[in-house]
């Protein structure tokens, strides 16, 4: 099964996706490399989250007075004893909240007799890892300072702080701009693409022979527009090659035409068996002439506007009107429905070919055979007899060359290679000749 293309709206949404995420990696690149290279820009944003972070454990009751529980899932990393994350909370007049440290404090933090400004940070040690102390005042008309002082950073507070800074500063405003890009491209794409997909749905309506069948060219894009002017050219050569071709074919039949009725009529009035030997092979000169015609007017069949076929009343039709000439030679003709379906095509070549298989089962099939025509299962029919000379396929003088088919035939078989389908032949072994002819679903 042959996939679908995708549309050129799928096309450019995927590229812009592509191209929009390695923006956003470079970007990510970037705003790693930046900020990992800024010791004091990330000891600053390090110094603000620790201390927001901190600054939740702050309880303030009715009266106004402050108090402070360190929050739970901080207790491991500013516990006593540790050395390398102090914190200490303190009022804007120096009392001391909450505190991990002594010595390391007083070395570090603000002395507690200086009132705070509202955010401060120094690096104690350049270089990785973070060394940086700080402190930031929170709260509204009686602010608390929260103090950090970060050495070797162990629970990876660095991490914490880029991952936040490509949330808060990166991912989402690159999200919500790549879809806003996104959905104004596929709304100018559907736009643009417009008269696109009206010139396209004409496509199945072209035909060479009828110029108001043409591709329209106006609203088009210029590259687009030059492509359907060159179909629309291409269309117009193929029509004036056709329109040739058909008066070529029917001036032939008609002049090859003329002169057998007039040698016909002559022979008539010839009272000899040979005369009525002659009329047969006039007969069959004329039937090869008219074979020939059918044959050289299907290279320009499959450029018609399909229909949508009925086997079962096209069988019914065919069947009807052979049927008089069948029973007139002594034979005999049926048609059975085995669920056949419709399918796209060309209803006068497939009358066409099924009148062939009718005719050639007529005309080789032997005195007073029963000729059977099959509609069905699909869009499939077949034609066969029980009983015929070895006339309508001959063998190559090779042991493996394939058979060769009569004209009538081969006209049967362009017919279904025109539609997509297959003729198949065979011959079963109680005799006759079994003609089959499928088209795709």
């Amino acid at each position: 099964m042959i996939k679908a293309p995708p549309s050129l709206g799928a096309i450019v949404t995927r590229r812009i996706v592509f191209f929009a995420a390695l923006a956003m990696v470079g970007q990510l690149v970037a705003v790693v490399l930046f900020t990992w290279s800024d010791d004091m820009q990330l000891g600053h944003m390090a110094i603000e989250q620790e201390s927001f972070a901190l600054a939740k454990g702050l309880t303030r009751d009715a009266g106004g007075s402050v108090s402070y529980a360190l929050p739970e899932d901080l207790r491991g990393r500013y516990q006593q004893g540790r050395r390398d994350y102090f914190a200490r909370i303190r009022s804007r007049s120096g009392v001391v909240l909450f505190s991990n440290c002594d010595v390391e404090c007083a070395e570090r933090f603000l002395p507690l007799n200086i009132d705070p400004p509202n955010f401060w940070v120094r690096q104690l040690a350049p270089g990785k890892p973070l060394k940086v102390a700080g402190g930031l005042l929170v709260g509204g008309v009686e602010p608390i300072l929260v103090e950090v002082a970060i050495l070797g950073d162990e629970d990876h507070v660095v991490n914490a702080v880029l991952i936040h800074e490509i949330k808060d500063h990166m991912a989402a405003p690159m999200s919500l701009l790549l879809l806003v890009v996104l959905a104004a491209t596929l709304f100018s794409i559907r736009r643009a693409l417009k008269p696109v997909a009206q010139t396209a749905a004409q496509i199945p309506n072209i035909n060479p022979l009828k110029k108001e069948t043409r591709l329209a060219t106006e609203r088009l894009p210029l590259e687009v527009a030059m492509f359907t002017s060159a179909v629309n050219k291409a269309c117009d050569r193929l029509g004036d090659l056709m329109r040739a071709q058909r008066d070529f074919t029917s001036a032939i039949s008609h002049e090859v035409r003329t002169p057998l009725a007039v040698a016909r009529l002559e022979l008539e009035k010839i009272r000899d068996p040979r005369a009525r030997k002659v009329e047969a092979d006039l007969e069959t000169l004329n039937q090869l002439v008219e074979q020939l015609t059918t044959l050289a007017r299907l290279d320009g069949a499959d450029c018609i506007p399909t229909q949508k076929i009925d086997l079962r009343q096209l069988g019914e039709e065919v069947v009807s009107a052979m049927a008089p000439l069948v029973y007139a030679s002594g034979k005999s003709i049926e048609l059975i429905e085995r669920g056949s379906s419709e399918f796209s095509g060309y209803p006068s070549l497939i009358e066409n070919a099924m009148r062939n298989l009718i005719d050639n089962a007529l005309r080789h099939s032997g005195p007073q055979a029963h000729i059977l025509v099959e509609v069905g299962p699909g869009p499939a029919f077949r034609v066969s007899d029980n009983g015929r000379q070895a006339v309508a396929i001959e063998t190559g003088p090779a042991p493996h060359s394939p058979p060769r088919i009569g004209l009538g035939l081969k006209i049967v078989g362009r017919i279904a290679e025109i539609h997509g389908g297959r003729l198949d032949i065979a011959r079963p072994p109680a005799g006759g000749m079994v003609a089959e002819v499928s088209f795709p679903a």
